[in-house]
């Protein structure tokens, strides 16, 4: 029995996990992209996003690089850094660094194999997740559409974070 409760406590973490919402826009182009993060506690997940109006989807993985001694203390999020890289099935892929404002507010910077900039922001709440996507739009209404070949299927792909 002993040895059941230690395997418990050793694997937990790594089976529960939690979903995020995920907003980002490409910097100077008129295109956003959203989805979703599903992330476990090891600090590990998977990214799915579409993009709209092309429709290009990606697949992710990412990963924490750096936890500060306060998330150990206070028990906050504050100040965790980490990565990603995704592959889009336009042939774009993209690198971006994050860092958490709070648990629930993450912002990050990426940029693709074109050197094309994107700005995203994680969010488990519907309505951050609202609002940032309002300024998002509004920040790309006027903005040219983005080059490159588009994707035609709409399928979204996956990939671990």
């Amino acid at each position: 029995m002993k040895k059941l409760m230690i395997l418990l406590l050793i694997a937990a973490p790594l089976l529960t996990a939690c979903t995020a919402n995920v907003i980002g826009k490409f910097d100077d182009y008129n295109e956003i992209f959203s989805g979703t993060i599903d992330l476990d506690l090891m600090g590990h997940g998977i990214i799915k996003v579409k993009s709209t109006p092309s429709n290009i989807t990606c697949k992710g993985k990412g990963w924490v690089t750096f936890i500060p001694a306060s998330s150990y203390w206070l028990g906050t999020c504050k100040g965790q850094r980490g990565e990603a890289e995704l592959t889009c099935d336009d042939g774009r892929t993209v690198t971006g660094d994050w860092v958490c404002e709070a648990c629930t507010r993450v912002r990050g910077e990426g940029k693709t194999n074109l050197n094309e900039n994107i700005t995203f922001f994680i969010t488990p709440s519907k309505k951050r997740l609202e609002k940032v996507t309002e300024e998002y739009k509004n920040d790309t209404a006027e903005k040219p559409n983005i080059r490159g070949k588009k994707s035609s299927n709409g399928s979204v792909m996956e990939g671990l974070f």
